[in-house]
């Protein structure tokens, strides 16, 4: 008889860890991350594969870096409703210098007061030599959102921020 009363107890145990085990997976996404390091990837193609994936182009590119922060991640792997959106899209991309203006429709040249650029060094620290400028850059922002984009015209190095809170 003590059996009988045991084995209810026991079941019911063993029902309510799974049901934890299910909502605490509902929760997290299996093999989702919610930031793309460009530092993760050792080739150029694969870099800009990568980064097209993620990004609106205008023009091909032939070289990428990038830290791209999603707070509800980058695969379709999610078993979740996303949360509201929040993200941080840093990145470079090197075009061909007669492509520059088609990446610069609806955006507004400015003059940066105290424009903190240090991320555009800290995105193409691991390969410095492949991101090297000259010459002033030319900054512009697009109105009504928090995006900004420095651009070395004459290399065809187009560095872009985009800000979603």
């Amino acid at each position: 008889m003590e059996i009988r009363t045991l084995a209810p107890a026991y079941s019911m145990k063993r029902y309510a860890l799974w049901l934890i085990i299910i909502a605490l997976g509902s929760c997290t996404s299996i093999g989702d991350s919610n930031v793309l390091d460009s530092d993760d990837y050792s080739t150029k193609e694969e870099r800009v594969e990568i980064l097209k994936q993620q990004i609106q182009t205008y023009s091909s590119f032939e070289n990428a870096e990038f830290e791209l922060f999603n707070v509800n991640g980058f695969t379709n792997s999610r078993l979740e409703t996303p949360g509201p959106s929040s993200w941080d899209y840093k990145f470079a991309i090197k075009v061909r210098p007669e492509d520059v203006d088609k990446w610069m429709g609806g955006w507004v040249s400015f003059t940066p007061q105290n424009y903190d650029a240090a991320w555009t060094q800290e995105i193409t620290a691991t390969r410095k030599k492949d991101w090297k400028t000259a010459g002033d850059a030319e900054y512009f922002a697009r109105k009504g959102d928090n995006v900004t984009m420095i651009v070395y015209r004459s290399q065809g190095i187009i560095f872009k921020r985009v800000i979603e809170e």
